[in-house]
């Protein structure tokens, strides 16, 4: 677990003598505009290359495909704006504090596997300059997703084949402790306002955000903010995982030589239902008092190459259900290659 820490560092060490020069926050805007290029973002993440624990959220996936509009469209979808679908698909395997239980524990989360495809439209306006090398830009998301909980999807099989070959023993997960299976749908919206400064070197960014879930898997309000330092941010889009909110580097202009990003950042939720915790939406399966206000710290860093990134993060969930023995830590890691 040492080398988390040792990485991390490097990379500050190198974005200090980078030679890489910040680019045009307008000039990336532009390039959005007019690309017909598919974009990718997405990452794997597990507790394991967190805390080392299992934990309730303790692993899944995420992967997002952005059509650009010029793939439709000659002409914009909305005046003084760049915009794109999303298709998105992920899953998620949560598990209980206590995973050598095999019965109920009214005391304990329920097992939950859950699999999720999702639609979105992506929009960011126009940069708008407030001074020398000061920008402000806004970006909208918003749409839906349909997916299913519980059986007969194979996550807990896959996650026990998994632990099998670690040589950590399987899953206790049955039919007495994880929730029945059963469609879920939700509404998502997110918006963000990004301050960007463009300095000698590198660009840094402050983008803070309100973000809201609506519907049968959650039902919860987010407001936080990500700090993002790098050297060339022009042109170049983020997403966070549903989940862990792990930041997710999406869309990025074509670049030659290395660069660097760094980035860290926290959000705020206020959560009226979560199904996951609830015992379903309908389904009537066990289930936990759950905290109603819940907090995520995340920390990060992407190294590029040409074509090729790598990118590793740290993302701090708190406690999520009342007697919960503690929060959790965990590792999420994005690859990224243009073709």
């Amino acid at each position: 677990m040492a080398i988390r820490p040792t990485i991390i560092a490097a990379a500050i060490a190198i974005s200090a003598t980078a030679p890489a020069q910040a680019g045009d926050l307008a000039s990336g805007w532009n390039w959005l505009a007019k690309t017909n290029e598919i974009q990718t973002e997405g990452a794997v993440w597990n507790d394991r290359i967190g805390d080392g624990k299992d934990r309730w959220k303790t692993g899944g996936l995420t992967q997002s495909y952005i059509f650009p509009e010029r793939i439709f469209s000659r002409s914009p979808w909305f005046k003084d704006r760049a915009s794109a679908l999303e298709i998105n698909g992920r899953g998620v395997v949560m598990t209980p504090d206590d995973t050598s239980d095999t019965g109920i524990d009214s005391k304990d989360r329920p097992y939950a596997q859950y699999a999720g495809v999702g639609l979105h439209l992506r929009s960011i306006a126009r940069p708008r300059r407030l001074s020398a090398g000061l920008a402000l830009q806004e970006e909208a998301r918003i749409g839906i997703e349909a997916g299913w909980q519980g059986e007969p999807l194979p996550l807990f099989d896959i996650q026990s084949s998994l632990h099998d070959m670690a040589g950590t023993g399987g899953t206790a997960a049955n039919l007495s402790n994880s929730i029945d299976g059963e469609a879920l749908v939700n509404l998502e919206a997110r918006h963000t306002w990004r301050l960007h400064w463009q300095a000698p070197g590198r660009d840094i960014e402050l983008a803070p955000f309100a973000q809201a879930s609506l519907g049968m898997r959650e039902n919860n309000l987010r407001f936080g903010a990500d700090l993002i330092a790098g050297s060339a941010l022009e042109g170049r889009t983020w997403g966070n995982d549903l989940a862990t909110g792990a930041l997710l580097a999406g869309a990025s202009m074509p670049r030659k030589g290395f660069n660097w990003t760094l980035f860290s950042g926290a959000d705020l939720g206020f959560v009226a239902s979560d199904a996951f915790l609830d015992g379903g939406f309908a389904a009537g399966g066990p289930s936990v008092p759950r905290e109603k206000v819940v907090a995520r710290v995340r920390g990060g860093v992407l190294l590029e190459y040409d074509n090729l990134g790598i990118g590793f993060s740290l993302n701090w969930l708190s406690k999520e259900f009342r007697g919960q023995s503690d929060g959790q830590l965990i590792g999420a890691i994005q690859i990224k290659y243009r073709f």
